[in-house]
């Protein structure tokens, strides 16, 4: 008897065998007569054989994994992305392989080719910064051109035929701002970001311009490309011009930088409240009640993003492509 774990080729020596007829019966296959594939299992059994499921998923042509490629993991939003993608995939009995973009483009391609090497049945991916600034997606072409199935989420890219899951920047930029003049009375407020380069940064602005032009009020735009020099623009910006009285912040540390410094301004100066609004998480509600937190409903996004994915992988139809747009509120 084997005393270790058997491979194919044992377990076809020890039963006389062919091991084409020992894999078949080990899948139930209706080609084995179920006097073999009887005796095929009760070996396998006793043999405590584990079938090596890559092996079996590169023989079926699929390997039940998904790929993501995030840009980074500190972001609350790409958590909670990740969260919905990894639960409805467990709910459907696939495994995923992330990976960190830090924004690099380099990081991403290396990325894409690790996977693309047959080790997964699709991605879902928020393209990194730097490619979308030069936009530069030859790497993701290059997956969609093998036929591999593709979803990008939040940041999308005109240049890549695939599936996109987003919500309507403009539009919720454009809501959030009247909330803020309509609702709560603000008359002067400033908007911040550090994603103006962005295409999602550039449409949430246009729609606080939008709004602002709506109700006759002037634009006062903060933009930056670190969080230091962000940080600075708004303390000098709020020590300038007492009228000021709402904030939006367009990404969540724009909002964050927001928050402290308004925070350390009151405290120095009993300055009058300011409404503060922003895309941010929920969490940031605990540090300032009053915050006007955007939700745009990160987890609901990755399970629409799998739900895509699921369906390209089961029907590649290369002539439709479906972009999913997701509710967000403030809340």
């Amino acid at each position: 008897m084997i005393q270790t774990r058997p491979t194919l080729s044992e377990m076809s020596k020890a039963l006389n065998l062919s091991i084409s007829t020992i894999s078949k019966s080990l899948s139930d296959s209706s080609e084995i007569s179920s006097l073999t594939k009887t005796r095929v299992q009760d070996f396998a059994k006793e043999c405590n054989y584990i079938p090596n499921s890559l092996a079996t998923s590169f023989l079926k042509g699929y390997t039940n994994t998904i790929g993501l490629v995030i840009p980074n993991i500190l972001n609350s939003f790409y958590a909670n992305v990740l969260s919905g993608i990894e639960k409805h995939l467990d709910e459907n009995g696939f495994k995923l392989i992330t990976s960190i973009s830090n924004e690099s483009i380099d990081k991403e391609s290396n990325s894409l080719k690790k996977m693309s090497a047959g080790y997964i049945d699709g991605l879902i991916i928020c393209p990194s910064k730097e490619a979308e600034l030069k936009k530069d997606y030859n790497h993701i072409n290059s997956l969609v051109g093998q036929g591999t199935p593709v979803v990008m989420f939040d940041r999308i890219c005109e240049g890549v035929n695939c599936d996109k899951v987003i919500i309507d920047d403009y539009k919720t930029s454009f809501e959030t701002t009247e909330h803020l003049i309509k609702e709560k009375g603000c008359k002067s407020i400033i908007m911040t970001s550090l994603i103006d380069s962005l295409q999602h940064g550039k449409l949430r602005a246009d729609g606080f311009k939008e709004a602002m032009a709506k109700h006759k009020l002037k634009n006062n735009i903060i933009v930056a490309d670190s969080i230091e020099d962000l940080k600075k623009k708004i303390k000098i910006t709020l020590n300038n011009d007492s009228n000021i009285d709402g904030v939006f912040g367009i990404n969540e540390q724009a909002v964050l930088q927001a928050m402290h410094v308004v925070r350390d301004l009151k405290v120095q100066n009993s300055k009058k409240d300011i409404v503060m609004a922003g895309f941010c998480n929920q969490s940031q509600a605990d540090h300032n009640p009053s915050l006007i937190v955007v939700n745009q409903n990160a987890e609901k996004i990755g399970i629409e993003a799998v739900k895509l994915i699921l369906k390209r992988i089961k029907k590649i139809d290369k002539k439709t492509f479906f972009t999913k747009i997701v509710a967000a509120c403030f809340l």
